[in-house]
């Protein structure tokens, strides 16, 4: 995203720590041009504490949002890994998560993001894995617990896709401290991405994408769905009731069209306009109060105006009024 690199180096160096660096490669990953930041270190470093670990930052003049933030990322570490062994989040001494890359990993990182200076971060869905991994106790599934912990409670969805450690924990640890909400993409007026490239050569791009752009408000939008069905062996006196069903069970709307099939045989379309959230529960339903063997299920948008409530006078009668704007102008009005 153009982050100049000095930007990043000016922080790391207020650390005034000794035995690492930090360069910057362009590689293709599957084929995508992406950035790769490279952190040597010294390996006869020591691994630290969690203690000691927050004492550095503190103690370092570094900017207070990227002391903020890196403070934040350790924070989430020692709480996961004082879960997993059962420990004060004060006594956990980092194996794999102590040394210096990862607080080289950790306070770059927060650099960057402070150098941006983001509103909002929304993180999407996250691709953890699958296999085991070899960390400082032996052998633990994918996802580490590590990472389970960290993300618990967050909000965040992952799935288990791709091979291998895809989430290690200060890669979990990062997005859990920084992500203002977990979720499918804001709308925004996009301009700029950027990707960042993992070591491994995988079979799906190994890169992290940031976007990065302007929100819009598309508030009075909901993202609904409409469950449909064609029935030609049922009798039309039961459609009244399944409509009732429908709505009293959260429908949006519920409607039903006449239509004619193959061979001109009469019948009925029934639809069925329902949120996202609701969707299983009906679709239950139109199976159960149906004759239907399949339902077709479209993703739509509802765009809803806002609507507000007037009384008005008609010859020394009070007449509600309901009232549609869109965007602060009145577009329609209609008597109840």
């Amino acid at each position: 995203l153009g982050v100049p690199l000095e930007a990043v180096r000016k922080e790391l160096d207020a650390l005034q720590l000794e035995g690492w660096d930090l360069s910057v490669d362009e590689v293709k990953r599957a084929g995508l041009r992406a950035t790769k930041a490279n952190v040597v270190i010294d390996p006869s470093g020591t691994r630290r504490p969690y203690k000691e670990i927050v004492d550095a930052i503190e103690s370092a003049p570094l900017s207070p949002g990227v002391s903020a933030r890196a403070l934040g990322t350790f924070g989430a570490l020692a709480r996961a890994e004082a879960r997993v062994h059962g420990l004060d989040p004060g006594e956990v001494h980092f194996h794999e998560v102590g040394s210096l890359d990862a607080i080289i990993d950790v306070v770059g990182v927060s650099a960057a993001l402070e150098h941006l200076g983001p509103e909002r971060i929304v993180t999407s869905s996250l691709a953890v894995g699958t296999g085991t991994t070899r960390g400082s106790h032996g052998m633990l599934p994918i996802p580490p617990p590590a990472v389970v912990e960290v993300l618990a409670g967050t909000g965040a969805a992952i799935a288990q896709r791709g091979s291998g450690e895809l989430l290690t924990p200060t890669g979990a640890a990062l997005l859990a401290s920084n992500s203002d909400a977990f979720g499918p993409l804001p709308a925004m007026r996009l301009e700029g991405t950027g990707y960042g490239a993992g070591s491994r050569e995988l079979e799906v791009p190994n890169v992290l994408r940031v976007l990065w752009g302007e929100g819009i408000d598309v508030s009075g939008r909901d993202q609904v769905v409409i469950i449909e069905c064609n029935l030609d062996d049922m009798s039309p006196e039961l459609l009244p009731h399944v409509i009732e069903t429908l709505l009293a069970a959260g429908a949006q709307d519920a409607w039903v069209t006449p239509i004619v099939m193959k061979k001109g045989r009469p019948a009925f379309a029934v639809s069925v306009l329902v949120s996202i959230e609701k969707r299983e529960e009906l679709t239950g339903i139109l199976f159960d109060e149906t004759s239907t063997l399949g339902l077709r299920i479209l993703p739509a948008e509802k765009l809803v105006l806002e609507r507000k409530w007037a009384e008005v006078d008609i010859d020394g009668v009070p007449v509600r009024v309901k009232i549609g704007l869109r965007e602060g102008r009145v577009v329609t009005a209609s008597p109840e």
